[in-house]
């Protein structure tokens, strides 16, 4: 499979747990702590922020199994078996908003 269609897909299913994750409600207080201060605390902004944190979230925490795979397996870089633990890390973490967005 190709590599970029790989990453494309992590980064879909990260953006995907980012808007419908039910994890949203931890993240809007801390993103309304957290954003610049050039833009206005309004209900929008905090929303768009909190789903902005927990995608980046997602795509942080669900690479950490493919960077270790990588670093500790002799021979492992630039093949696509790191990109496709990321991927299904990324998955089971955005369990919970398919599950929401399905049910």
């Amino acid at each position: 499979m190709d590599r970029n269609l790989l990453v494309f897909a992590v980064v879909g299913i990260s953006i995907l747990n980012g808007l419908f994750s039910p994890f949203l409600a931890i993240a809007v207080p801390i993103s309304a702590v957290l954003m610049p201060e050039v833009f206005p605390r309004s209900v929008g902004w905090v929303l768009f922020f909190s789903s902005l944190l927990v995608a980046s979230a997602t795509l942080l925490v669900s690479g950490v199994p493919a960077a270790l795979y990588e670093r500790l397996v002799d021979g492992a870089r630039g093949g696509n078996a790191a990109i496709a633990i990321w991927l299904v890390g990324a998955g089971l973490l955005a369990l919970p908003a398919f599950r929401h967005l399905l049910g």
